[in-house]
């Protein structure tokens, strides 16, 4: 799957019934605590959110695989960007357009459900998903629920930084503003010359 079918995914996501309702909720999410402290309420509609793709099970798992690769820590992670629910959303909305990318990700939960990732204890899904990464970073390494990772690690990265909480909260994006100044670079190791 291309950056483009993911474009065209989304596009024909934007146009489906519920879209509104849907994606005006998925951008408050992630939205920063307030100056006082706290943090405002998720909106219900993610809070109670019903797969209209995947099952329960597979929900689930993808909600748990998507969270392993991108962790909240000191910014938010996929829980907080929702990015398990845009996956959901953008297969429903496109599954009469791109049929086939409905049927990939059939394929790749079926595989995550053979290697047993649904029934894996959290510390195990971990291992599961560093196992499967293993052709990423290893050549000759193989695994055969790979295709399954590149795709849920491409649509999840996709959703995390098209979100509030990945583009504006993580990546700290400003808009479309200009750099007055630019400083030098401060780091011990880049002052030295050769």
């Amino acid at each position: 799957m291309t950056r483009r079918d993911l474009l065209r995914l989304a596009a024909c996501a934007l146009a489906s019934e519920g879209a509104t309702e849907f994606f005006g909720a998925w951008l408050q999410a992630g939205m920063p605590a307030h100056a006082h402290g706290t943090q405002p309420p998720e909106p219900s509609l993610l809070r109670e959110y019903k797969p209209k793709f995947f099952n329960a099970d597979d929900f689930a798992a993808l909600q748990s695989f998507t969270e392993i690769l991108i962790p909240t820590d000191g910014t938010p992670g996929a829980r907080e960007a929702h990015c398990a629910h845009f996956i959901d959303f953008v297969l429903d909305a496109s599954s009469e357009v791109a049929p086939e990318a409905g049927r990939q990700w059939r394929e790749a939960m079926r595989a995550l459900k053979a290697i047993g990732f649904h029934a894996a204890a959290s510390a195990d899904r971990e291992a599961i998903v560093a196992a499967m990464a293993r052709p990423e970073r290893e050549r000759g390494a193989a695994h055969p629920a790979y295709f399954a990772y590149r795709l849920i690690k491409q649509q999840n990265t996709f959703a995390f930084y098209t979100s509030r909480a990945g583009l504006i909260e993580a990546l700290e994006y400003k808009g479309n503003t200009y750099n007055a100044t630019f400083p030098a670079c401060d780091h011990p190791e880049h002052r030295v010359i050769d």
